[in-house]
C-alpha cells in the first residue's frame, strides 16, 4: 500500500472488477483515479498493476511516474501514453512548482496563491481527461473513496470513463411546504436523471462505477448547489428575478411550476391542410381548432399547450372530432380505408371528375377553411386579377348593409365564401373553374374589420352604424358613410375636435364654471345623446369627470322632462355624487337606494331625476331593478365591471336604459380585455363577442405588442371613448385639487363608533352645562378626539382592541395599489397607532414604504426625504401630521391622503404643501378621507356654516373647541 493510503484511513479494500481470465501470469496496467478529499486538487493518480496468476487476481497500487508510464504502458498508442505521462506525480509536481514562481512573479493580486493554482491544475488535468477519451476503451479505470457505510475505509472499484457528455439543466419544483426549490438534472443520451443520483468530484460526475466529464462551466454553476439544490427565500419574486431567470440565459430550466394552468373547453372546428406526398399525392390533413388552439388529430380526450407562461389543457370534444372524421372519410371511397392520421389521393384521382373542386365547396359549405393550396404544383392559378366592388345597399335605424361583388375575369365568387377565407385567414380560393384565386393582400389590410364585424345578409353584409368608422380605408368609404352618418353629426363632430365654436348650451342651473375641456367633454356626451350612443368618459383622476356627467345629466334632464337617470359607483364615492349633486345641479331631486332594508320601488323612482347606489345593491336587487327603464345609467369607476364572467358585471348588464355612460380613469388596467365589458356595456356588439375580441384583438395586443391590432381597436372605439391626461390640459388644470374621499362604516366599526359617541354626549353636555364651554376645552377635545380614532380604526382605542375592522384602512390601501400608479404620494394621519396599522397593511400587501413619526431623528429625517425625492425605492412615505406637516419639501409626490382631517384648515393646508411647493413640476391631487355621518362630515359642514373659522390660521386645536359654542358641540356628539 502507498504512503498517502496509509494516512487517509486505516483499511483499504479493492473491489475486484471481474473473474481471472486466461491472461494467465499478466501484469495489466491501470489507471486509478483517487476521489478521496485527502487527493491533491482536484485528483491524483496513481498505478494499479493487476496481476492474473492461475485464475486468481491480486492488485498492487503504485505511484503514477514517468519512469512506470514508460515500462508499463507502453502497449497503449503513443498520444495516449504521452497524455497519461503528463498527469504523473512527478510532471504534476513540477507544474504546480512552476506555477507557484509564476504567481510569485506577477503584480500583486487579490487571488489567493492556492486559487490560482488549483485553477490551473484543474483546467490542465481537466484538459488530459478530455483527450483521453477516444482511448478509454482500451484503458483500464480504477477509482478510489470513501467507503459511505465505513466512512474510516477506502474503497477502490473499476470504473469506466463514458463519452456520453452530461447536460446540464434545471427543474423549478413547488416542494411540500409550498416553498420554491430549484433542482439540477443531468442529461445523458437522451435520459433525464436527478442531479442527486450523482456524486461529483468537481468536473467528475459518478453514478455507480460510471464517470463523465462535466464542462467546466457546468462545474462553476453546479458548485452553487452544495445541497443538490436550492430554495427560494420567502421573497420569491427576488429568487426568480436573481437566481432563476440569469441561470435560464445559460440553461434550460423547467419553469411550469410558475406557469398558470387553464383549461380551454370551447366548441371544436375543423381545419383543412392541404400538402404533396412524393409529388405525386394529395395528402389531406385534419386538424381541430379550440379557440386560438389548433391541435393534430390524433384521438386525444384532451391536448396541452404551454404559451406566453400559461399551460393550457384544451378538453377535446371526441364525439364531435369522431362526427367531423366520419363526414371528411364520406367524401371519396378510399378514405375510410386509410388510416394514418390524414387522407392521401394521386393527383390524377383528385382531378378526375372535378373531385377537388367538388371537395373544396364541400368544405366551404361546412364552414371548414383550407390551406396549404399556395403551395400545389398541380394546379394553376388564376391569371386575371381580382376586382372588388362595394357599396350601400340599404340603411335602418342602426344598421346598414353593404353590397359586395368580387371577381376574378368571369369567374364570380360568391361572398360568403370571401368572407370566410379572409376570417380564416386563407391567401387563396379555389374558383369554379379549378383555377387559384390569390386573395391580394391589401384586400385583407382593407376590408378584414368589415367582414370580421359584419353578418351575412343574403348577398351582403350587415353592421352596426357603430361600426361606421371601418370604412375609412374602404374605396368609396367616405361617401358610404356620408350616407349612413347624418350630414349634422358629421359636421358637428368636426366642429367638436377643433373647439371653434360651442354646440350645446351648458344648463343655466350647474352651479360652476367649466373649464374649457369640461365643456369638450360635456358637449361630446351631448352629441352621443344625439346618435343615441353610449360613451365611455376616460379622464384623468381628477379632471372634473363627476362635474362633466352631472352637468350632462342636467342637460338631458332638461330635454326628457320624464326620465329618471341611475347613478351607480363604489360605495367609497356614493356621497360624493350626494354632495356633487347639491354642490353642482341644486334643481336636479335625487333618490339614495343604499340601505339593505329598502326594496327597489319604481313608482318611488319616478319622482326623482336621479338614482344613486351602489354596486352591491345592483348586485343584490337586480331582479327588481331591471324592470325599471331608466333614462341614461352612469357606471362610475366602471372597471369594477372588467369581469364579464364576474356576478356584478353580469347584473349591471341586465339592466334597462334608453343610453349608457361609463366613467374611469382607468378603463384598463390590467390588460385589453378590461376594456370589454365596460364598452360592450355602453354599445353592445361594438367589439363582437368575448371570444371574438378575445381572439382578435386581446391577445395578439397583450401578448404580442401588435401595433396593427391595437390601431384596429382604437379606430373602433375612439368615437365612443373620450381620454384627456393632466399633461394633456395643463392649461386648465388648477394647481391643486382637493378631493373628498367618503367611506362608509361597517357594522362593527359603527357600533363602536355609536358607542363612544353616547358615552361622550352624555357626559360633556353635563359638564358643559355646570362650568361652560371653556372649562370644558380639555374634555371635549377628549371626546371628539376618541370618535376620530374610531372613525380611522376602533383598535387605536382601549377597550376596542378586537374589532380590526376599518373603512379607512381597506380603502387607503386599495387606492394606493390601483388608482397611483406610477404617482408618488404622501400619507398623513395624526395619529401614529394609525400610521403603524397603514404601515402592517401595506406590508401585508407587499407595498413599499417610508415612515416618519415624531421619533424619527433629525438626521434620518433629512435621509428618508432625500431617498423619497431621489430613488424609486419606495413611492408611498407615511408621515405623522405633527412631524411632517411643515419644514419637509416633497415634491416628488403629487398625491396626497389625508387619513384624518381635522378642523383646522391651516394644519391641513401645511401637509399638502409638502409637496405643493417651489419646485413641483405636477399638479396636485389632495384627497380628505372622510367617515360619513361621523364627526368628521360635521366638522365639514360646520367649517362650511363658519366662514371664519375655516379660513383663520388657528394653531391649537383647543382654539377651535373655545370657538365652539354649545349647540356646536352638541350638533357633533349628535
Amino acid at each position: 500500500m502507498s504512503e498517502p493510503n496509509k494516512k487517509a484511513s486505516a483499511r483499504t479494500i479493492i473491489m475486484p472488477a471481474e473473474k481471472a481470465g486466461r491472461n494467465k501470469g499478466k501484469n495489466i496496467p491501470a489507471l486509478l483515479i483517487d476521489l478521496t478529499p485527502k487527493a491533491e486538487h482536484p485528483f491524483s493518480f496513481n498505478a494499479l498493476m493487476v496481476m492474473e496468476i492461475n485464475g486468481s487476481r491480486s492488485y498492487k497500487m503504485l505511484p503514477l511516474n514517468s519512469e512506470l508510464v514508460l515500462k508499463d504502458f507502453r502497449s497503449l498508442p503513443p498520444e495516449a501514453s504521452r497524455t497519461i505521462l503528463r498527469l504523473t506525480k512527478d510532471k504534476l509536481a513540477a507544474m504546480r512548482e512552476t506555477l507557484t514562481a509564476e504567481y510569485n512573479a506577477q503584480p500583486s493580486t487579490a487571488e489567493p496563491q492556492n486559487d490560482f493554482i488549483n485553477k490551473k491544475m484543474e483546467l490542465h488535468i481537466y484538459e488530459q481527461l478530455q483527450l483521453l477519451k477516444p482511448f478509454n476503451v482500451i484503458l483500464k479505470w480504477y477509482y478510489q473513496v470513501v467507503d459511505e457505510m465505513l466512512l474510516t475505509t477506502t474503497v477502490t472499484k473499476p470504473a469506466s470513463f463514458s463519452n456520453y457528455k452530461p447536460v446540464v439543466l434545471f427543474d423549478l419544483l413547488r416542494i411540500y411546504n409550498g416553498l420554491l426549490r430549484l433542482v439540477p438534472m443531468i442529461k445523458l443520451n437522451n435520459e433525464i436523471i436527478p442531479y442527486a443520483e450523482f456524486k461529483r468530484y468537481h468536473f467528475l460526475l459518478r453514478s455507480r462505477n460510471e464517470l463523465f466529464l462535466l464542462d467546466l462551466q457546468d462545474t462553476a454553476t453546479l458548485d452553487a448547489f452544495p445541497d443538490g439544490y436550492l430554495n427560494a427565500t420567502k421573497d420569491e419574486a427576488k429568487f426568480i428575478a436573481e437566481i432563476v431567470k440569469p441561470l435560464a440565459e445559460k440553461y434550460p430550466v423547467n419553469m411550469d411550476v410558475l406557469m398558470s394552468h387553464e383549461e380551454v373547453t370551447e366548441s371544436v372546428y375543423a381545419r383543412i391542410h392541404l400538402s404533396e406526398l412524393n409529388s405525386n399525392f394529395l395528402m389531406i390533413t385534419t386538424k381541430f381548432l379550440y379557440g386560438n388552439f389548433e391541435v393534430d388529430d390524433d384521438n386525444n380526450t384532451h391536448s396541452e399547450l404551454a404559451e406566453d407562461g400559461v399551460r393550457y389543457k384544451i378538453n377535446r370534444d371526441v364525439p364531435a372530432e369522431k362526427e367531423i372524421k366520419t363526414w371528411l372519410g364520406a367524401l371519396h371511397p378510399k378514405f375510410n380505408s386509410q388510416k394514418n392520421g390524414y387522407y392521401y389521393l394521386s393527383f390524377a384521382e383528385a382531378e378526375k371528375s372535378q373531385w377537388f373542386i367538388k371537395f373544396y365547396r364541400k368544405l366551404v359549405d361546412k364552414n371548414i377553411p383550407v390551406y396549404g393550396m399556395e403551395h400545389l404544383q398541380h394546379f394553376r392559378y388564376n391569371q386575371h386579377i381580382p376586382i372588388l366592388k362595394i357599396h350601400l345597399d340599404g340603411k335602418g335605424i342602426d344598421w346598414f348593409d353593404l353590397r359586395v361583388e368580387i371577381s376574378f375575369g368571369d369567374q364570380q365568387v360568391p361572398l360568403a365564401e370571401l368572407q370566410k377565407a379572409i376570417i380564416n385567414k386563407q391567401s387563396v380560393l379555389l374558383l369554379k373553374d379549378g383555377t387559384i384565386g390569390a386573395i391580394p393582400e391589401e384586400w385583407v389590410q382593407q376590408y378584414a374589420a368589415v367582414f370580421k364585424m359584419a353578418h351575412l345578409q343574403k348577398d351582403a353584409l350587415r353592421l352596426s352604424k357603430l361600426h361606421y368608422t371601418l370604412l375609412d380605408k374602404v374605396e368609396d368609404g367616405d361617401a358610404i358613410i356620408a350616407q349612413v352618418i347624418t350630414a349634422d353629426y358629421k359636421e358637428k363632430w368636426q366642429a367638436l375636435q377643433q373647439q371653434k365654436e360651442h354646440l350645446f348650451k351648458v344648463p343655466s342651473t350647474i352651479n360652476a364654471a367649466l373649464r374649457d375641456y369640461q365643456r369638450a367633454g360635456f358637449e361630446w356626451l351631448c352629441l352621443l345623446d344625439e346618435m343615441q350612443w353610449g360613451g365611455c368618459l376616460a379622464d384623468d383622476m381628477g379632471l372634473g369627470k363627476t362635474l362633466q356627467t352631472i352637468t350632462f345629466l342636467q342637460y338631458v334632464t332638461d330635454r326628457y322632462k320624464t326620465e329618471t337617470h341611475l347613478v351607480i359607483c363604489p360605495t367609497s364615492l356614493l356621497y360624493n355624487w350626494e354632495n356633487e349633486l347639491k354642490k353642482f345641479a341644486p334643481g336636479l331631486s335625487y333618490y339614495i337606494h343604499y340601505k339593505a332594508d329598502k326594496t327597489p320601488d319604481n313608482e318611488l323612482f319616478k319622482k326623482y331625476n336621479v338614482v344613486l347606489t351602489t354596486y352591491g345593491r345592483v348586485r343584490n336587487d337586480i331582479d327588481l331593478l331591471e324592470h325599471f327603464r331608466f333614462g341614461y345609467i352612469v357606471c362610475d369607476e366602471s372597471h369594477v365591471i372588467k369581469n364579464p364572467a364576474a356576478q356584478l358585471s353580469k347584473a349591471v348588464n341586465r339592466l334597462q336604459s334608453r343610453n349608457k355612460i361609463v366613467l374611469s380613469g382607468t378603463p384598463i388596467q390590467n390588460n385589453t380585455f378590461d376594456l370589454y365589458t365596460q364598452m360592450n356595456f355602453i354599445n353592445p356588439g361594438l367589439l363582437g363577442n368575448r371570444e371574438f375580441f378575445k381572439t382578435e384583438f386581446s391577445q395578439p395586443i397583450d401578448k404580442h405588442g401588435d401595433k396593427e391590432k391595437s390601431a384596429q381597436l382604437k379606430k373602433l372605439i375612439y368615437p365612443f371613448l373620450l381620454r384627456r391626461t393632466k399633461e394633456q390640459v395643463a392649461k386648465d388644470l388648477p394647481a391643486k385639487t382637493e378631493i373628498t374621499l367618503w367611506c362608509e362604516m361597517g357594522e362593527e366599526q359603527r357600533k363602536a363608533y355609536d358607542a363612544i359617541k353616547d358615552y361622550y354626549r352624555q357626559s360633556l353636555l353635563k359638564r358643559i352645562e355646570e362650568q361652560g364651554v371653556g372649562s370644558s376645552a380639555v374634555y371635549i377635545l377628549e371626546g371628539l378626539t376618541k370618535l376620530r380614532q374610531a372613525c380611522n380604526a376602533p383598535q387605536l382605542i382601549s377597550g376596542y382592541n378586537e374589532i380590526t375592522d376599518s373603512v379607512k384602512l381597506s380603502e387607503l390601501v386599495s387606492e394606493l395599489q390601483e388608482n397611483t400608479g406610477d404617482h408618488k404620494v404622501l400619507v398623513f394621519s395624526q395619529f401614529t397607532g394609525m400610521l403603524q396599522l397603514i404601515a402592517n397593511k401595506l406590508k401585508e400587501h407587499e407595498v413599499s414604504y417610508y415612515y416618519l413619526d415624531g421619533g424619527t431623528k433629525a438626521e434620518q429625517r433629512q435621509q428618508l426625504v432625500q431617498d423619497f425625492q431621489t430613488t424609486n425605492e419606495a413611492k408611498v412615505f407615511l408621515i405623522s401630521l405633527k412631524a411632517g406637516g411643515v419644514g419637509l419639501t416633497l415634491t416628488a409626490a403629487d398625491y396626497v391622503y389625508l387619513v384624518d382631517p381635522w378642523w383646522n384648515p391651516a394644519a391641513e393646508q401645511q401637509a399638502i404643501d409638502r409637496t405643493h411647493r417651489i419646485g413641483q413640476t405636477q399638479k396636485v391631487f389632495a384627497y380628505k378621507m372622510i367617515c360619513r355621518d361621523t364627526v368628521e362630515e360635521k366638522i365639514l359642514a360646520l367649517q362650511q356654516r363658519k366662514k371664519s373659522l375655516a379660513e383663520d390660521l388657528i394653531s391649537e386645536d383647543t382654539g377651535f373647541v373655545k370657538a365652539l359654542t354649545t349647540e356646536d358641540i352638541d350638533y357633533l356628539f349628535s
